[in-house]
């Protein structure tokens, strides 16, 4: 393990070391490298000091949280605000990264993707900001992406070459004057594939109606049927416009030289610029003088039953986002009044029939939305849903919350904000500290949660939440009621519109623009298929492979035993927290038990137990852990599909004084659940059922690649039972005769818990300090007490793939397309350039194919030690193109010729997905991880040999194996209704994917 094991004497001295090592020593008001320090703060809640600086000349604002972190980030933010549905923020999000003045590539972003040891490298677009964050643990390749995004914000390439919005964009596509008119970009149908989504475009029309008079009331990321309304002169004026340094502000996070950050900031690009006057603003929206109603369509498949699948939401435009102790607040309410198990507005819509699922959240704007959104309801419920809302709200202010429940739920709020368990500290910082900075002029507002926090607590005291509820929710006009109805067949009269759009348009061109037009598509193909000159590659930055250590991350595992059960333990630091994880093998189930195993999953924790009821038990957990929760974990043991090492995991977190607590409900849990409670199964069976068909709706991409795996191996088809379509019809099948079922589902989920949750069946592990390990012994020997203990018998499961190569229909304008195979059954054996090789059709090859000319948002590919290998697109126009694309990868091998430079490249990105910055929870998980693959230390090391020393050659050596995987011919494809209809003789069978 690393050796971190600090005392809390120690963090303090670290602290102030830290700040003394910051040079020079910067005093408020002085100027360094024209940049004028404006206020320096100490902020306990990041333990760093926190310098905010102001640039004189260019009015850059930047914020430096100088922690002892190795993993540093760089960001540059601009608050952006679209007035239409275009997408402008979003396709420039994307444009600007393909290519600047001092990186003309086609796309610098591609190429760091190549090959930095970056930790993060992305780009977002949200409602009233564009983010450009990337972190790096290595010094040079920090500045090198710095530089890089920088130069990208400031000096695109976009302005001049108008082939770059119609890559990212949109653009016309006509390949012969007789052929038909598309549509295509990367933007464009990344968004066709995001409002597939019923609750995508449930949100889209809540924001339009709340707020038509400001820039919440558009879709920041584009809606699909405006994006070609996109002109390339308002594009460029979009950038004029937002992207001057006077609307920046630029976030530094870690153990970086401020010095040197300031410096190179300045020199290279910040006093280029002059300070304007103008200051980017979002007004408020006015209050509604009364609560709107609305009712909006989505589309379902044709033949689609309605019954059941009507959205009902009930949005509250409440207070600004800058309110601290009001965003608190609501968060806690919407917790309390929804999202709780005993949460009286589930209750009540529970107890009338309205809908399967309902849950509550805020979003941040700068103005808070407060929605409550009920899913699986009917049209017919609206005027009964508006009334129950309105009831519990007044029930609410006159009776107040259940105390536990308010207790539980900021006992969990305070363990979330104190432990702040991410590895990307400074990306997680830039989303806590952007709406004080955008609203407020105030970058620490959001890192400072202790004061707002006391705050609340000392409020909730005195009736602060029903305050809350009374004047600014229930006694708020400016709300919304929206019903979204599915509406069979919209997808295709939507289809037909556009076609009819794209028809008349061509029909209104004169033969001499058609050629013209022909011309241009033929000309921007071959501008996507063109290769970078050696000479613009030149320019971009890149480590060298002396830069790597050869050195791998191998974290400590001590194998011992508490009461003959074994123990895994990883020894690390954890700020008094214990981070435990219990394993029971799923192989003493019977076959027939496998997808029960996940309805247990599923269930346990939210029914009713011999000593807690449901709310009860809640309260207990909110009150003390910090998370409880139960997943399946599939292993293979020496990356063998013989070797199938299935678990069922229950991880839960506490700090270590109510470790005996914790113990005691899982012991609660786990042997006096009631699976009897037919009332209460019902509905939890529903909510689930519910929540899976949302995701399935939602993810195609995870559908087709789980469908794709069970093709060709024994994990797949485990993995098809427990969370793929197989699952899906599982649980349907029983919600569905739930009433003639019910005695059979609580019976097996009985006997499945009674055959897991045995003494005999279990391996615990822990991450804690030494010092802490003793509280988790004791903790872990209450639980086996209370165990059976009883002779282990592990099942044969006759686990039989079968390659069925079907068509997964969808209401989804896009297709998710995947082929692969597995190719240890094809006889080849890992290596770790089998990384290189994904690294180099993933980032070069399908990038290229699918997204760049194919207009997908994605295209990619995997390789792992078990043998499984994909191929995949991501919200992809197209399908049986894909396909011949995938068919062609053994071609683009043979044919590969790179030069060394771009073979470090390659080979330095690979490296950067194998090593990453890690939290105490997570090293533990991956120590463990490694223990149930059977992975030692010299296998890792190994391996990375085999990446770094990788060449050409290698990657050559590597096209039978390619060729071999395609050969066998297994995909599955999850899309369109239509486009599937339309390639039916692809496929053995097409099916619909929802009920």
């Amino acid at each position: 393990m690393k050796k971190r094991i600090f005392s809390i004497l120690f963090l303090a001295a670290l602290a102030t070391l830290w700040a003394c090592k910051l040079k020079p020593s910067y005093e408020v008001g002085k100027v360094y490298h024209g940049f004028k320090l404006v206020k320096k703060e100490f902020v306990k809640e990041v333990n760093a000091d926190c310098l905010y600086f102001i640039h004189e000349k260019s009015g850059a604002h930047l914020f430096k949280i100088a922690a002892d972190d190795n993993n540093k980030l760089f960001n540059i933010a601009f608050k952006t605000v679209p007035e239409n549905d275009f997408g402008t923020p979003h396709i420039m999000e994307h444009s600007v990264l393909n290519g600047s003045k001092n990186f003309p590539v086609k796309s610098p972003f591609d190429v760091l993707r190549k090959g930095s040891l970056n930790t993060f490298l992305n780009a977002m677009t949200g409602a009233d900001i564009t983010t450009y964050p990337v972190a790096s643990m290595n010094n040079k390749d920090y500045f090198n992406l710095m530089h890089v995004y920088l130069d990208a914000v400031f000096n695109p390439l976009l302005k001049e070459d108008p082939r770059i919005l119609k890559q990212e964009g949109w653009h016309y596509e006509l390949d012969s004057i007789n052929g038909e008119l598309r549509y295509n970009g990367v933007v464009y149908n990344e968004m066709k594939g995001a409002y597939s989504s019923p609750t995508r475009e449930l949100g889209y029309q809540i924001n339009k109606i709340l707020f038509p008079d400001n820039t919440y009331g558009v879709e920041s990321g584009g809606y699909p049927t405006a994006i070609p309304g996109l002109t390339q002169e308002y594009f460029v004026a979009f950038h004029n416009k937002f992207y001057h340094p006077s609307n920046s502000y630029i976030l530094l996070y870690g153990n970086a030289d401020l010095d040197k950050e300031l410096e190179f900031i300045d020199k290279e690009y910040l006093s280029k610029y002059d300070k304007l006057d103008e200051k980017i603003d979002i007004p408020l929206q006015k209050p509604f003088e009364a609560k709107k109603y609305a009712e909006k369509p989505y589309p379902v498949p044709e033949g689609s039953s309605l019954k059941d699948k009507t959205y009902l939401s009930m949005s509250y435009v409440i207070g600004e986002s800058t309110d601290m102790e009001l965003g608190l607040a609501l968060d806690i309410i919407t917790d309390a009044l929804v999202n709780n198990e005993t949460a009286p507005l589930r209750l009540a819509l529970q107890e009338a029939g309205i809908g399967k699922d309902v849950n509550a959240w805020v979003n941040d704007y700068k103005q808070n939305v407060l929605t409550i959104r009920v899913q699986n309801a009917n049209p017919e419920d609206k005027d009964r849903f508006d009334k129950i809302v309105t009831e519990t709200l007044q029930k609410v202010v006159d009776e107040g919350f259940d105390k536990e429940t308010i207790d539980g739920i900021v006992n969990r709020l305070e363990f979330r904000l104190r432990e702040g368990n991410s590895s990307q500290k400074g990306l997680m910082y830039l989303w806590q500290n952007y709406k004080g900075w955008f609203f407020a002029d105030d970058p620490y507002l959001g890192l400072k949660f202790e004061e707002p926090l006391a705050a609340v607590k000392e409020g909730i005291k005195n009736g602060l939440l029903q305050k809350i509820i009374k004047e600014q929710i229930l006694n708020n006009p400016h709300a919304l009621l929206l019903v979204l109805k599915p509406q069979p067949g919209l997808e295709k009269v939507i289809t037909q519109k556009i076609k009819k759009e794209l028809a008349d348009y061509k029909a209104s061109l004169s033969k001499e623009e058609l050629e013209k037009l022909v011309e241009e598509t033929k000309a921007l193909k071959e501008f996507q298929k063109s290769e970078d000159s050696p000479e613009a590659l030149a320019k971009m930055p890149m480590l060298k492979l002396s830069d790597i250590s050869p050195d791998v991350e191998w974290y400590d595992l001590e194998e011992k035993k508490v009461d003959n059960v074994p123990v895994l333990y990883h020894p690390d630091f954890t700020n008094d927290i214990l981070y435990t994880n219990l394993y029971f093998d799923l192989r003493v189930l019977p076959q027939e038990l496998i997808p029960y195993a996940q309805l247990l999953n599923q269930v346990i924790g939210l029914l009713n137990t011999k000593n807690y009821s449901y709310g009860n038990l809640d309260n207990a957990l909110n009150i003390n852990t910090g998370g409880f929760y139960t997943s399946i974990s599939s292993f293979q043991k020496d990356y063998s599909d013989d070797n199938l090492i299935p678990k069922f995991v229950v991880t839960s977190k506490a700090f270590t004084e109510k470790g005996d607590t914790l113990f005691k409900l899982i012991s609660e849990i786990l042997i006096n659940t009631k699976y009897d409670d037919v009332d209460r199964l019902k509905s939890v069976l529903a909510r689930q059922q519910s929540r899976i068909d949302a995701r399935i709706k939602n993810n195609g991409m995870g559908v087709a690649l789980t469908r794709l795996s069970s093709y060709y191996n024994k994990s797949g088809v485990f993995n098809e039972q427990i969370q793929g379509l197989e699952y899906y019809n599982f649980l349907t099948d029983l919600t569905t005769n739930f009433d003639s079922k019910h005695q059979e589902i609580s019976e097996k989920l009985a006997e499945t818990a009674k055959l897991l949750f045995n003494k005999s069946n279990l391996i615990a592990a822990v991450t804690c300090s030494d010092e802490q390990f003793e509280i988790f012994e004791n903790g872990l020997k209450i639980l086996n007490s209370t165990l059976p203990n009883n002779e282990v018998k592990l099942q044969t499961w006759n686990l039989v793939p079968t390659i069925k190569n079907e068509g997964l229909m969808a209401a989804s304008k896009v297709q998710f397309v995947t082929k692969g195979y597995d190719f240890k059954k094809l006889g080849y054996k890992w290596s770790g350039k089998m990384r290189v090789l994904s690294q180099i059709l993933s980032t070069d090859y399908l990038q290229t194919q699918i997204r760049v000319i194919g207009g997908a948002y994605g295209g990619f590919c995997g390789f792992s030690q078990s043998g499984n290998v994909y191929f995949a697109s991501y919200r992809d126009p197209n399908l049986k193109s894909t396909l011949e694309n995938f068919d062609k990868t053994p071609e683009f091998i043979d044919s590969l010729e790179v030069s060394d430079d771009e073979m470090t490249r390659y080979i330095i990105g690979t490296v950067a997905k194998m090593e990453y910055p890690t939290t105490p929870s997570q090293r533990g998980s991956i120590a463990i991880s490694r223990y149930f693959y059977n992975i030692t230390p010299q296998m890792l090391k190994q391996e990375k040999e085999e990446v770094l020393s990788t060449t050409v050659e290698d990657i050559k050596g590597m096209k039978p194996i390619v060729n071999d995987i395609l050969s066998q011919n297994a995909y599955c494809v999850f899309g369109n209704t239509q486009k599937i209809k339309e390639n039916k003789d692809l496929f053995k069978s097409i099916l619909n994917v929802t009920k």
